[in-house]
């Protein structure tokens, strides 16, 4: 009986596969898909904003986007906020960076001057719309709100006889950085980069450190009220400058502050040769890092996807639409970074000093 029944399950299952074609379709059905990315930043003379669609071929997907240009041309789109209406011009042919030959080497972005009476401003509310002139049923939109500029309060001008000079930083060892949020549209979270300007055997140097990774309040260290504080791990800043000037003792390197400039009755005149910049980012730039972060993984191989685009009817909508906002202040290096880096010909100090 069993076997009877056995051979009878055999039979059919092998009818069944006889039965079924192995060819099937790869591709889904077509979707309206389009992708949006721009970020403002009120320090910017122009913003611009990237438009595009999503593609679906038969062929080689690779090869489709290395021969086609996936960019979205002859849209209205507009920006408004502040009381004021910018509407984009279109720039045709822009190299893509990197030009690595992956994808079609130019793009059309939209860009909207503003520079002047047209200036953005942090803190400022802004919306973008993204129109199709010919098909009224067709819109994208998207809002930010610029955040403010942080206060550098750990980088304050110290005053004297003559002025004001700039502060003295001791980049060896741990060195912490403190600064204030914005009151009414703080950032979501902060960035921070520092630039170092000196001249080995002649010839300009820039150095820079960073960015940091983004981050929502203090790191290794702790303030109250409204103060952030991050504390750099020891000689972090000064090993990433050291690893790139590689000084030796047959080089002659100039820092360009010293006793002279380094004080002065007007802060727009003194020099700028090492400083930092702390970048305040929106809710939805911090959000769309957060989901994005590759250091955040989980069982589902399909990652989700955040965005703040908006579409209208059955459209889909991927990018992201935020802003930042950027505060700088420039410092004078300590004793020891000036020893380390062998700059000027710097004596050692007397307390402990070494990478």
């Amino acid at each position: 009986m069993n076997r009877v029944f056995a051979v009878f399950s055999a039979l059919i299952a092998l009818a069944t596969l006889q039965s079924c074609s192995t060819e099937f379709d790869l591709n889904a059905p077509p979707k309206d898909i389009w992708v949006v990315y721009g970020t403002l930043n009120p320090s910017a003379d122009y913003q611009y904003i990237r438009v595009s669609q999503a593609f679906l071929t038969e062929g080689n997907a690779l090869e489709y986007a290395k021969e086609n240009d996936l960019s979205a041309p002859n849209l209205l789109v507009t920006l408004e906020g502040d009381g004021k209406t910018y509407t984009a011009t279109q720039v045709d042919s822009v190299p893509k960076t990197p030009e690595d030959g992956l994808f079609y080497p130019y793009t059309t972005l939209y860009r909207f001057e503003t520079t002047g009476n047209l200036a953005l401003r942090a803190g400022k509310s802004y919306d973008l719309t993204v129109q199709q002139p010919d098909n009224p049923d067709f819109e994208l939109t998207a809002e930010t709100d610029i955040p403010e500029e942080v206060t550098l309060t750990g980088l304050n001008y110290t005053p004297n006889s003559t002025g004001r000079c700039l502060r003295v930083v001791e980049i060896s060892g741990l060195y912490t950085l403190e600064f204030t949020k914005g009151r009414d549209v703080p950032g979501s979270a902060f960035e921070i980069r520092s630039w170092l300007k000196l001249t080995k055997n002649g010839e300009p140097v820039e150095l820079s450190y960073g960015p940091t990774g983004s981050f929502t309040d203090d790191v290794r260290c702790s303030e109250s009220g409204s103060v952030v504080c991050y504390q750099f791990r020891e000689n972090e800043i000064l090993q990433t400058f050291y690893t790139d000037l590689l000084p030796t003792d047959n080089d002659l390197i100039d820092f360009g502050v010293n006793e002279v400039n380094r004080c002065d009755d007007d802060i727009d005149e003194l020099p700028i040769e090492f400083w930092f910049r702390v970048t305040a980012m929106d809710r939805n730039l911090y959000l769309y890092q957060l989901v994005n972060s590759p250091g955040f993984q989980d069982l589902n191989s399909v990652r989700n996807q955040y965005s703040n685009i908006e579409g209208e009817g059955d459209v889909i909508t991927l990018g992201i639409f935020g802003s930042i906002s950027t505060s700088e202040r420039p410092a004078d290096l300590g004793q020891c970074s000036r020893y380390l880096l062998k700059v000027n010909e710097t004596e050692r100090p007397t307390s402990p000093c070494s990478l």
